[in-house]
């Protein structure tokens, strides 16, 4: 019998899981294409919080309590389906974020640049070299473990997301007050949006992204003081609060700038320069950017060692090689890291032979959110048999109403997962049409790709791996130990 993976140390307090999980899901990147929805936005945002954030965050708090060790949903998929679908379920979590990672720091960056020279937004170089400047410095921080990540977090939240989205909502409010048109319009009919409008339709799938994730901190509760008592509190908090913040940024942008003269991956910023020329405040928009730089990095930063956490755990079990199945000193997988690193570059590269920079930043928004429902339509159904095969397991948290509840949570989940994969394969407005059919083709052609693969890795396993976990497990006790 394999013995246990071994267990990071356990240094997180509840506020610390609260920020890692609040900065993970609370993501402003999805907010310019919800503007275009005006004030439906409220609406849809509302309908996507109810019918897939609250299932995700109901479910993934009882699956975590019940299985808090290390390794989060391929733990949960694995003990309901085996190994082979818990592999399929990490990698789809894993390999959609790395797909997702170029597009979130091209906001990042590009506001951090806006101040100083904003027609960078359309410098595919510019562009490529500094999102890879950015993720392999994050990438350098985690190498030193969740001590040094959880506090990056917490400033990176608190400094560079929940304050300045504040801030911006207000300003944009006064910025209104002062007599200034507003481009949208708040009444009981534009609460409803218009569904007929097939080129938006792309965005509500995209507004899954903005709420996915919840689950990942389940990778941290292993590093908890307490994660029976902590984890529940910290993401039923947290799924409350990305809902106000993010319908607060979305709502800021479409308050000052007109729907069609929004920019995916910059219209952030362009609400900001607004606000600011009104308000007479100059020289502060390089400083705005810099702040919202500083919150999209906190949460590239909560990304990067969680899902690669799941493949470590994952490894151990025989399913990758030796190679990948080691930590250092400050128990990091460093070299499933560094791995993550090189892929990110090279998926970055699209922005270097792609005329169109917003195209590519959307393939990188919609096939994450795609890759990422086939994750939660694994984890909805694990949840459901786990209570059938596993009930003699203790659950600190279990989702109300018993197995009739997990039932109508995980059902409502994965019908609204399957829509969002649907709504994933029409091209946006922002795709010229001449190039939809391409862009269809593509994104069909990357899903299916990316889904296959890991039924494929999984075959080349080898007995040796598996025999191996436990000298790799005593080697990594013993280095703890002698430090």
């Amino acid at each position: 019998m394999p013995k246990s993976p071994v267990q990071p140390k356990r240094t997180l307090t509840a506020f610390t899981l609260i920020m890692i999980t609040t900065g993970t899901i609370t993501s402003i990147h999805g907010a310019p294409s919800m503007a275009e929805y005006g004030f439906g936005l409220i609406f849809i945002y509302l309908f996507v919080a109810l019918v897939f954030l609250v299932p995700s965050a109901l479910i993934s708090a009882e699956l975590a309590t019940g299985w808090p060790e290390d390794g989060g949903v391929y733990i949960w998929v694995r003990e309901a389906f085996g190994e082979q679908l818990g592999f399929v379920a990490v990698w789809s979590q894993w390999i959609e974020n790395v797909i997702w990672f170029p597009s979130i720091l091209t906001v990042a960056v590009l506001a951090a640049a806006y101040g100083f020279d904003a027609r960078l937004a359309d410098n595919g170089q510019f562009i490529f070299l500094a999102v890879n400047v950015a993720f392999w410095l994050l990438t350098i921080t985690n190498l030193f473990g969740m001590k040094t990540s959880g506090t990056v977090a917490s400033v990176c939240t608190i400094l560079g997301r929940v304050l300045p989205i504040l801030a911006i909502f207000t300003l944009a409010c006064f910025y209104l007050a002062k007599g200034n048109p507003m481009p949208i319009e708040f009444s009981l009919e534009s609460f409803v949006p218009d569904f007929t409008d097939i080129n938006k339709l792309t965005f509500i799938a995209g507004a899954f992204l903005t709420f996915a994730g919840i689950e990942a901190s389940a990778s941290n509760a292993a590093s908890a003081r307490n994660p029976q008592r902590d984890y529940p509190f910290a993401i039923l908090a947290s799924a409350c609060l990305a809902v106000i913040l993010v319908t607060l940024a979305a709502l800021a942008i479409a308050m000052v700038i007109p729907q069609h003269s929004i920019k995916l991956d910059a219209g952030i910023m362009q609400a900001i320069n607004v606000i600011l020329n009104q308000a007479g405040i100059h020289g502060g928009l390089a400083f705005a950017g810099l702040i919202i730089a500083l919150g999209i990095f906190g949460e590239v930063n909560n990304w990067i060692p969680a899902p690669t956490r799941g493949l470590l755990v994952a490894g151990r079990d025989g399913i990758l090689p030796v190679f990948w199945q080691q930590e250092n000193k400050y128990a990091a997988h460093h070299r499933i890291l560094l791995f993550q690193g090189l892929l990110f570059s090279a998926i970055s590269t699209l922005y270097l032979f792609h005329d169109n920079v917003q195209t590519v930043f959307w393939l990188m928004n919609i096939i994450p959110t795609m890759l990422y429902v086939v994750m939660y339509l694994l984890m909805f159904a694990a949840a459901v048999r786990l209570r059938y095969t596993r009930s003699e397991v203790s659950r600190q948290y279990k989702v109300p109403l018993g197995n009739t509840g997990i039932w109508g949570l995980a059902i409502i989940g994965s019908v609204a997962g399957v829509v969002a994969i649907v709504f994933g394969f029409i091209p946006p407005a922002v795709v010229p049409e001449s190039g939809r059919l391409n862009y269809v083709l593509v994104v069909a052609t990357v899903f299916a790709a990316f889904t296959v693969l890991p039924f494929f890795l999984f075959k080349l396993q080898r007995p040796q791996w598996r025999a191996a976990q436990n000298s790799v497990v005593d080697t990594i006790v013993s280095k703890r130990h002698n430090r």
